[in-house]
């Protein structure tokens, strides 16, 4: 789907511009244009990339395989821009990227991408917003702020990522939650966690670059705001890296606690068996010759518990949790040295 949104020299905003004018819309250098391609085909990519822009092959090439790492080629006339979308995936742990490609020119915008963004369709809708910012102030200062909607929908993702890896954590010292389901959540916000922060770390790059490098199509005043982009997305990463240090180590946490409930139950098991070797040895030869002898066998179960007691080998097991005084203790200790407190943008 092509939507054109176009702003004539004279101020005025028109949405739906036909797209057999653009070619002449863009040869006029104090007109703005926005040209959005939302999972286009390859026909409509052809026309607008090719034959309209003709944007070079090897950028065309690379908004065709898609799968880009973010990255800024400088073509002189333009500038090629490749920046991810994080999107929730099936699960509240799964976080997936999609691809956004731009091509940024001094009188143009070109928005390519496969999935529809939430950012992106507000701005087409608000036509009103492009008299005096957004593209009524050029292309540049509209790729700001179609940058800085995205990063303000990261932190919503990630603080409902970041709760979901805290319920987690909560869940493993319960015993009717499966074990195997929570692996498998923990595994998943471990790779999305990864994901996360291999594509906003080139892209905190680029938006330096964005801010910092002498490009032709970006106005010296509109680096302020790429800079302040920037920023955001500073913080973005530090957070994004806590929370795959927390995702690592609920998951290191996980597989300690089967270690420690395996202790337990092993345990468990030889007082059990303790208990009863005696009482069965006893009543196997001596209880039918001498009844009196229910008395020693209850004096010696009793001292035996008390004795495990005493030892602590009882009194720390919570019946019907799972959960034991060690692994509660030992889970608060483990999860302040492995994250501390988490960074906020």
């Amino acid at each position: 789907m092509i939507r054109v949104l176009y702003r004539q020299a004279s101020g005025k905003i028109v949405g739906n511009f036909p797209i057999d004018q653009l070619a002449a819309a863009l040869r006029d250098s104090r007109a703005y244009l926005w040209v959005d391609l939302s999972a286009p085909t390859e026909t409509e990519q052809q026309t607008i990339l090719t034959e309209v822009f003709q944007f070079h092959p090897l950028a065309v090439e690379d908004v065709t395989s898609g799968f880009l790492v973010p990255k800024i080629n400088d073509y002189r006339r333009y500038l090629f821009i490749v920046v991810h979308s994080i999107y929730r995936g099936e699960a509240q742990v799964d976080l997936i990227t999609s691809e956004l490609d731009i091509f940024l020119g001094a009188n143009f915008l070109v928005t390519v991408h496969a999935r529809e963004m939430n950012a992106i369709e507000e701005l087409l809708a608000d036509e009103a917003h492009h008299d005096n910012s957004g593209l009524g102030q050029g292309p540049a200062f509209l790729l700001c702020k179609l940058m800085r909607q995205q990063i303000q929908r990261y932190s919503g993702l990630l603080d409902g990522f970041e709760a979901e890896l805290e319920r987690l954590g909560d869940v493993l010292f319960h015993q009717k939650i499966a074990r195997e389901d929570v692996l498998n959540d923990l595994l998943t916000a471990q790779t999305s966690a990864l994901r996360l922060t291999r594509a906003l770390r080139p892209q905190r790059e680029l938006m330096n670059r964005l801010a910092r490098d002498d490009y032709g199509v970006i106005p010296s005043d509109a680096r302020l705001y790429f800079a302040d982009v920037d920023d955001d997305l500073v913080r973005m990463v530090g957070l994004m890296e806590g929370m795959q240090a927390l995702a690592r180590g609920t998951t290191e946490m996980h597989m300690a606690l089967s270690d420690i409930r395996k202790d337990d139950l092993m345990r468990m098991l030889i007082v059990i068996l303790t208990i009863f070797l005696p009482l069965m040895f006893l009543t196997g030869i001596y209880v039918r010759a001498y009844p009196a002898l229910w008395v020693l066998i209850l004096a010696i179960v009793c001292g035996l518990f008390y004795y495990f007691r005493r030892m602590g080998w009882l009194s720390s097991w919570h019946v019907g949790t799972g959960t034991t005084k060690t692994e509660n203790r030992w889970y608060h200790r483990t999860i302040r040295n492995i994250v501390g407190p988490s960074p906020r943008p």
